[in-house]
């Protein structure tokens, strides 16, 4: 079930998808349009599941036809995935916003997934591989990067 503060990360991170995608695509509204509705969909599978909520969202997406439903069901994911712009919007938009729709840098992002699931947590070792994934693409410097 999607909860009231899940509502607020993932508008907050529709917002910022569309403030990265200006930056790597200043003269694409349109584009910017796109990355909004690619973050607003993007945790949209907690409806139905929990973990493995952006498979889910992806299988969905798929059935139904989205262009970027590949994005959608590998959000998150550091290993073995094609880093399209579009994923790499999406995942430092993720990674920069937190669970009540709050900006963040990365660090404190990374501080807040170790509060709520542990230091030792699956949640927070992924969360460290893929920031540390972002922060050495050469798009961070000019894209995610505040």
């Amino acid at each position: 079930m999607i909860t009231e503060s899940r509502w607020k990360h993932i508008l907050g991170v529709a917002r910022r998808a569309k403030e990265l995608a200006a930056k790597l695509k200043p003269d694409s509204p349109e584009y910017g349009e796109d990355m909004f509705l690619l973050g607003i969909l993007h945790d949209f599978a907690y409806e139905f599941r929990g973990k493995g909520h952006a498979l889910a969202g992806g299988e969905i997406l798929e059935r139904n036809g989205y262009r970027y439903w590949r994005e959608v069901s590998e959000h998150g994911y550091t290993e073995n995935v094609d880093m399209t712009d579009e994923l790499f919007i999406l995942d430092c938009a993720d990674m920069s916003v937190g669970p009540n729709g709050e900006d963040m840098t990365f660090e404190e992002r990374a501080e807040d997934i170790a509060l709520r699931y542990g230091h030792d947590s699956d949640a927070h070792i992924a969360a460290l591989k893929e920031m540390a994934m972002l922060k050495s693409d050469a798009r961070y410097a000019s894209v995610c990067k505040k």
